[in-house]
């Protein structure tokens, strides 16, 4: 399976941690900002990273946006460059995430056809509230569509079997996306195989409902 392909516009706090994140979870990302110096800081943790002018249309066709999968964009204080760069991009016919730091700006970003509105600063506790009322979730992401990506540890009754044995999907509805194996260098994150034998300390990234999710920690 090839790696999903992102581009993630606007490097601050928010920007950043996505954009490592996304990479460590096996994703190409492509990191933008007009900062050298942001530039220079992220360029190690992902595939690629450029410094230029975002709202420049003939800059981002030149590096490559129309092969993303999805192109976030995450500019914060300068919301005038957020929604043109929205624009931009939907007008060559990218799928585009924007981010929001109110109800107003993500009604306008809405406007100029964003598929989807990042609202971190509103949706942080509600996150953290979800996340803390599922015992054994070490990180949590909602998605759309009420699907939800958490980080999780091996259950015991998994442990010494394969993958394919276990029919995880049919039982609890849920989807193991990645694997993660400590190695001498560390935690490495990868997508499973069908004849993964799963150990003591694996952990491992699902996606399902919530309900879902719960329903696995409590059996």
């Amino acid at each position: 399976m090839k790696s999903q392909k992102f581009a993630v516009i606007g490097l601050g706090s928010f920007g950043f941690s996505l954009a490592t994140k996304l990479e460590d979870l096996g994703a190409e990302v492509l990191a933008i900002d007009r900062s050298e110096r942001i530039i220079q800081e992220i360029s190690n943790s992902v595939s690629a990273a450029v410094a230029f002018d975002c709202t420049d249309e003939n800059m981002l066709e030149a590096h490559g946006l129309a092969n993303m999968d999805l192109v976030i964009v995450a500019i914060g204080e300068d919301f005038g460059s957020n929604v043109l760069v929205t624009k931009i991009l939907k007008d060559m016919g990218l799928k585009v995430h924007s981010r929001a730091t109110s109800n107003r700006e993500a009604r306008i970003l809405k406007a100029v056809g964003a598929d989807f509105i990042y609202t971190p600063e509103q949706t942080q506790g509600v996150t953290e509230a979800r996340r803390l009322t599922l015992q054994g979730v070490e990180s949590y992401l909602p998605l759309s569509g009420g699907i939800v990506f958490a980080h999780v540890e091996v259950k015991e009754a998994m442990v010494g079997r394969m993958l394919r044995d276990l029919d995880i999907r049919k039982i609890f509805g849920l989807n193991i996306a990645y694997i993660g194996r400590m190695t001498e260098d560390g935690r490495k994150y990868r997508i499973p195989r069908p004849d993964d034998v799963f150990r003591q300390d694996d952990h491992i990234f699902i996606m399902g409902t919530q309900e879902d999710i719960k329903q696995y920690l409590q059996s």
